[in-house]
This record gives C-alpha cells, sequence and structure tokens, in this order.
C-alpha cells in the first residue's frame, strides 16, 4: 500500500508528526500531499521565523506573546508542544531581563496550568535526577520574587534544556549558576543524550555542536568553567567559546567531571577562551582530554583580578603544547596590558607539527631574550643602553626557532612599547637569508602597528616590510586589535 493511499485523516496525522524536521520534504512528494499541507504551511513559517534563531525580547509593540524569560517559553511549550522542535539556536542570555513589570505567577494562568503540570509531571529527566517534579515547580514560583531584580528562575532556566531536541547552538542565560538540583538535572540530560536513540526519539541538547556561557567582564559575573563541564561532554559538541573565568593557583578548581567516563571535551574541534586569566595547571587540565582540538584561542585578562598574579606565558604554551601539540592546527595566545606581571622564561613552539596558523604577543619574544641574553646582564641592560647591540648579539633567537615549519600564517601582537623593537631586531635578523630554510610555508606577517607605538618600534616595522618582500613573504602592519590571521567563528 503506498503513501497515497492512506485515508486523509491518517495522512494529515502523519503531516503534523513531521513538523518541523521532516515537513519541506513530505509537503513536495507529490501534488496530492502537497495539497494537504498547504493548511499547515503559513503557520510552520511562522513558527520558524520566531523560534529557528531564538532570543528573548519584551516589545510591547509585537502583537505575538512576549517571551522574556525561560517561564515564559516553557509555558508556551507546554501548550504548543511543538514549539521545542523549531528552536535551533538558543540565545538564552537576557533570560528575565531588569524589567520594572511583575510577572505572572508559574503556574498561575489558567488557560495553560494543567499543560504546564503535566510537562513537568511526565518530564524523564526529573525522575533519573532523583528530583521531585512538585518540589521543583515550587523552586520555579519561589524565585519569582516581585520584589527583587532580576527576576531569575535557575530552575526555570534548566528546565527549559530539558525540551530542546533540535537546538545545535547554545548560549547560556548570564545569570546561570551552579545549584545543586539544576545540577543534577542537567547531568541526567547529558546521560541521556549519550545513550543510543533513534532519528525521532533524540534526546533534549543531543544536537548540540557550539556551546557558550554568556560572556561578561564585571569581575561578579566571571564564570565558573568548571560548569561548561555537562555541556562539553555533549556527544556532538564541537565549538565553546568560554567567558572571562579565573583558574590560577590558590582558587585553582578542578574542571574535569569524577566520572572518567563523562567524555569532557573529547569532540571538541575549535576552543576560544576569551579574556581569561588561566594558568598552565588549569589550561592543562581543561585540554587533558581534547583529542580532537584544531583550533584554540586564548585572549589573557589580570584586569579584573582583586590582586593581580604573575603570568608564567612560557608554562603556559608548554602545556598547551604537551596536551594538544600533536593536533593543533591553529592557535592564538593573546594578552592585553597586564595589570599583573609575567613570569620569566623561555618559551618554543616548535612542537606544534601541525601548526598553519599561529599568533602570540611579543612578550614571548622579550622572554626568551631574558633567558638568552649575557648572564651578567640584567634584563633591561641586555635590551637598551649604548651596549645593546653587542648584548643582542648575545642572543640567537631567530624566528624560525619560535615558529614551527608547517606555519604559513603569523601574527605577531604588540602595543608597540617596551623595547618591542629590539624583539623585531632578534627575531628577523637575516630573515630574506634564512627564511626558505626554516620557514618554507610563511606566507603572511601580521604585525600590529598601534597609532600610539613608539617611534622605535614603528620604524623596525616599515624596514620589515622591505627584508619580507626579498623573502616572498607578504607583511601586514596592523592598526591595532588582532591581526585577523585568525578569525574565529566557532567552526573549521
Amino acid at each position: 500500500m503506498t503513501l497515497t493511499r492512506l485515508p486523509t485523516e491518517l495522512l494529515e496525522i502523519i503531516i503534523t508528526h513531521v513538523l518541523p524536521e521532516g515537513f519541506e520534504s513530505v509537503a513536495v512528494t507529490c501534488r496530492k500531499i502537497y495539497a494537504l499541507c498547504i493548511p499547515f504551511i503559513q503557520r510552520h513559517n511562522a513558527l520558524r521565523s520566531r523560534f529557528h534563531h531564538f532570543t528573548y525580547h519584551e516589545n510591547p509593540n509585537d502583537p505575538s506573546p512576549t517571551i522574556a524569560t525561560a517561564a515564559d517559553l516553557i509555558r508556551r511549550i507546554a501548550v504548543e508542544p511543538v514549539v521545542a522542535r523549531y528552536v535551533r539556536y538558543a540565545d538564552f542570555k537576557r533570560d528575565s531581563p531588569r524589567s520594572y513589570i511583575i510577572p505572572r505567577g508559574f503556574v498561575a494562568d489558567a488557560d495553560c496550568r494543567d499543560d504546564v503540570i503535566r510537562l513537568f509531571a511526565n518530564c524523564p529527566y526529573l525522575e533519573q535526577a532523583g528530583l521531585d517534579w512538585k518540589e521543583y515547580v515550587d523552586k520555579i514560583e519561589e524565585e519569582f520574587n516581585p520584589d527583587e531584580l532580576p527576576r531569575y528562575s535557575q530552575h526555570a532556566a534548566a528546565f527549559l534544556l530539558t525540551l530542546l531536541p533540535n537546538v545545535e547552538r547554545l548560549i547560556l542565560p548570564q545569570y546561570w549558576k551552579p545549584l545543586d538540583a539544576t545540577n543534577k538535572l542537567i547531568h541526567a540530560v547529558v546521560h541521556k543524550t549519550k545513550q543510543v536513540h533513534s532519528l525521532y526519539d533524540r534526546p533534549s541538547l543531543a544536537q548540540i555542536t557550539r556551546f557558550e556561557p554568556y560572556v561578561s567582564l564585571v569581575p561578579q559575573d566571571r564564570f565558573d568553567l568548571g560548569l561548561a563541564s555537562p555541556f562539553l561532554a555533549l556527544p556532538r559538541i564541537r565549538s565553546f567559546r568560554g567567558p572571562s573565568c579565573v583558574i590560577m593557583d590558590d582558587n585553582h578548581k578542578s574542571i574535569i567531571p569524577k566520572d572518567p567516563h563523562y567524555g569532557f571535551g573529547e569532540t571538541l574541534e575549535s576552543v576560544s577562551l576569551v579574556a581569561c586569566c588561566v594558568d598552565e595547571v588549569g589550561i592543562a587540565d581543561f585540554l587533558k582530554n581534547t583529542k580532537r582540538l584544531k583550533s584554540l584561542r586564548y585572549s589573557h585578562s589580570t584586569k579584573y583580578n582583586v590582586s593581580p598574579q604573575c603570568w608564567d606565558i612560557c608554562k603556559f604554551v608548554a602545556a598547551i603544547e604537551r596536551q594538544v601539540g600533536s593536533h593543533l592546527v591553529e592557535l592564538s595566545v593573546s594578552i592585553g596590558k597586564p595589570f599583573g606581571s609575567i613570569a620569566p622564561g623561555k618559551a618554543s613552539m616548535r612542537g606544534f607539527p601541525c601548526l598553519r596558523q599561529l599568533e602570540f604577543p611579543l612578550e614571548i619574544v622579550m622572554c626568551n631574550i631574558t633567558a638568552a641574553a649575557c648572564l651578567d646582564s640584567t634584563p633591561n641592560d641586555s635590551l637598551v643602553g649604548g651596549s645593546s647591540d653587542h648584548k643582542l648579539n648575545c642572543v640567537a633567537l631567530f624566528v624560525g626557532d619560535l615558529v614551527p615549519a608547517s606555519v604559513s600564517v603569523l601574527s605577531l601582537i604588540s602595543h608597540g612599547t617596551d623595547h618591542h623593537d629590539k624583539a623585531l631586531d632578534v627575531m628577523f635578523q637575516d630573515f630574506a637569508a634564512r627564511k626558505e630554510i626554516t620557514l618554507p610555508a610563511l606566507t603572511d606577517i601580521h604585525l600590529i602597528c598601534p597609532n600610539g607605538a613608539d617611534d622605535a618600534y614603528k620604524d623596525r616595522g616599515t624596514r620589515l616590510l622591505v627584508e619580507t618582500q626579498k623573502a616572498g613573504v607578504v607583511l601586514h602592519l596592523e592598526p591595532w586589535a588582532h591581526s585577523g590571521a585568525l578569525t574565529w567563528d566557532g567552526e573549521l
């Protein structure tokens, strides 16, 4: 019996069940089925337009119901369950804006009360997490305190994540925080995603490929990287954009789940840690199981630390090399104007045999210059003063001693001060003559040359144009920020 010979009533039921994933495919099967799909097209397009790229909003001029909190979206899904399947890109960061409109009680609306209660009562994740659904609903009601702003419910935000089988990209709410009950619930969801399941019975969050918490540079909004652990164990996760977080020495916390079978980071291919303050131990822990990682971007910031600490950038790079050096293709390590200090040391990135694109600050070069300079010189004496040329001759630090031979695009970051012109002198001595032997793949160099740079640095950058041209390498003098050599979009 062919599909088209089924009774019209059954065909209409089938059409409702393929919404939204297979609706277009079914609609173009034949003219008869297309005709039956016509009444569904307008609604399908409206739901896809509103929920495919979902973000909270509160617009009094919008005729559609306001969805400004996780509780609002839960209520909507309870009444119309298919809505949950339309969400592909979930940007939840604006959950519970600082609105002075007092929200209604979570289950106070008589029109949807039974639907909401049914949604919680039938939730398998609450049961797996050992949580009583009635107590969980009561927690959501308690969190909507009319006397406090923002009126954010962590329990509602976490429960919402049990309802989204097709979401591919997720941004957590800016007020996301660790609570025992919600932690248990998220772990139950992640555990379910790791089990065998059919195409038509996808667990929530099983399709996520890109994850990021809300990024904030406000000290009290610093994100505990450990909160990302369950999400980075999802089976299809590929990209992670981390927020401003601190993992240094005395406040170092293990970010790896205790369960060795959890699979933390095993599928990650691209990681960007933005405005973070992480030491070599923290980065080693984070990268321990990232066996597929191809792209890593790390920007260091100590601006918001209560007591800025000394960052050992050389040990930091060495820790990255130990964990992912054998398979990393893109690496960017950068630092803002440090409020703390950088520990002296010696670093090399020659242990990254697969790197194609590399970006690093000239502070690394300065550390190496200090380590390689004459032993009877102080760090400053080895770089400045009347005998600087003599003492630079004591340094054997060609750019090829730092950069792997596989690199084709090199980006150097600098504020253009702190004797960074001397770093360029050391790195690019006899560049044209030595480039082909040590850096045969190199085609482009991006050099940060800000307007506020020292005249000596600007002059050295200009002269470098001639030297790189002789070697057949294109030099790009960039005004500021990052060179753009490593543009992170979360995908490879």
